[in-house]
């Protein structure tokens, strides 16, 4: 039994004008009730079921299916390139980056990201760890240096 039912069963033993004000108030906390679930189910994300009945588009996805908008910096193709249009047509989703290219496979680009720091570290202790290719005969001092030159300590530190 809810409590506005719980509220009613007990206004109907009370004289009529009290009961009239009990089950007023029922019904007022009944409407506040059901006007917080309707608000509920607006502010929910809507289905693709219903995104395509309002007529929205989903937009594409990269190849870790994160959203891709107009302005992302994009890796793919062996280039980083930025979103600066995004077109829908008959064979799906394109992207159109700074230089004018167009690219319909929207999964075979990743959204860049910088190098942070720490990754950069990690990089420079797999080289010297197990150097390979170029860095086979390359010293410590001279891989070292290299990395040394891209990172700079900041003012104050």
């Amino acid at each position: 039994m809810s409590i506005t039912d719980e509220l009613r069963q007990y206004a109907y033993g009370y004289e009529t004008m009290v009961n009239h004000r009990l089950l007023g108030i029922a019904d007022r906390i009944d409407l506040a009730h059901e006007r917080a679930i309707a608000d509920a189910e607006l502010c929910a994300a809507p289905t693709e079921g219903q995104m395509e009945e309002l007529g929205y588009v989903a937009l594409p996805v990269d190849a870790d299916g994160v959203p891709i908008h107009v302005g992302d910096v994009m890796e793919g193709y062996g280039k980083t390139i930025e979103v600066v249009e995004l077109r829908y047509g008959r064979s799906g989703w394109v992207l159109i980056s700074g230089d004018g290219n167009g690219y319909a496979d929207t999964s075979a680009f990743a959204h860049h990201h910088s190098p942070t720091v720490v990754d950069m570290l990690y990089e420079m202790y797999d080289r010297l760890d197990d150097p390979s290719g170029d860095d086979r005969n390359r010293t410590i001092e001279e891989i070292v240096t290299e990395y040394a030159a891209k990172l700079q300590l900041r003012e104050g530190a």
